[in-house]
Order: structure tokens, then C-alpha cells, then sequence
């Protein structure tokens, strides 16, 4: 595994075990995915890896440009979407949000921010959301779900 995705993928955990509730659980991650020609055919390698039943077609990905302050606050609406995360200081949320995008920046130096759309033949999650990050070191998806 990418060792900048690990380190994303750890934080975003912790955060998500914070949001996590007695009927639902949250699912936060960042893998680094597969060298190709394009997006879309990354994005296929990694739903094929998800499930061998359905083609990777069949989960009709659509890529959309978006900035990263877009993603920013996305990614501030999971982290702090538990109505107990609201009783945090706001120092403490805005030194969480600080330290991910530090992280993040190392991760991506110059980079393209795109939400990804798909429709999942199979269960993916009670709401998800994602986004795809083209760096300079490479190509990230960045997945928020809830179960």
C-alpha cells in the first residue's frame, strides 16, 4: 500500500470510529489506484477488484471536476456529521481539518480534485460518497460510507 494512503486512510479511520454509532458504522479510506492510460480505466481496475460478478461497466462511473475546497468541506461533513462530534471545540475541528490537508498536500503536491458518481451493482454502503484525486505522484480515490 501506498504509504501516503495508509497514513490518510488511518486518520480518516480514527475520525470515523469517533462518528461511528450503535446502528450504523462509517468507513473512511484512501487507496492509491492502479497506474493506466486514463481515470476511468483505474477506476475500472479498482471495481473489479471489489467484485468478480459484474463488469466494472456496470458501476457507470462519471467523473466530475471539483476543487479542493469542495473537498475539503465534504470531507469536514464526515468528519463532524455525528451530532456528538458537534460538541467538539472548533479548535480541535479546525486542527483536524489542518493536519489532514497538510497530509494530503504531501500526498498529492499539485493535483486535480473530481467527485466520482457511480451507481454500485453491489452493496456499497447506506450513503457513500467519493472523489478521485490525479497528483503528480499518482491517482487516489478517497471513499466516505456509512453502514
Amino acid at each position: 500500500m501506498d504509504k501516503y494512503a495508509e497514513r490518510l486512510t488511518g486518520f480518516m479511520r480514527a475520525v470515523g470510529c469517533m462518528n461511528d454509532a450503535a446502528n450504523r458504522i462509517s468507513d473512511y479510506f484512501v487507496i492509491k489506484l492502479e497506474e493506466s492510460d486514463s481515470m476511468l480505466t483505474s477506476l475500472a481496475m479498482y471495481h473489479s477488484s471489489i467484485t468478480d460478478k459484474f463488469p466494472s461497466a456496470y458501476w457507470h462511473p462519471q467523473l466530475k471536476a471539483c476543487s479542493q475546497k469542495i473537498f475539503m468541506e465534504t470531507l469536514a461533513l464526515w468528519f463532524f456529521e455525528h451530532e456528538e462530534m458537534q460538541f467538539l471545540p472548533s479548535s480541535l475541528k479546525q486542527n483536524l481539518l489542518a493536519n489532514f490537508t497538510d497530509a494530503l498536500n504531501e500526498m498529492t503536491g499539485i493535483a486535480e480534485f473530481f467527485t466520482l458518481i457511480t451507481s454500485p451493482p453491489v452493496w456499497y454502503g447506506s450513503l457513500h460518497e467519493e472523489f478521485v484525486i490525479e497528483a503528480q505522484y499518482g491517482r487516489y480515490l478517497v471513499h466516505f460510507s456509512i453502514h
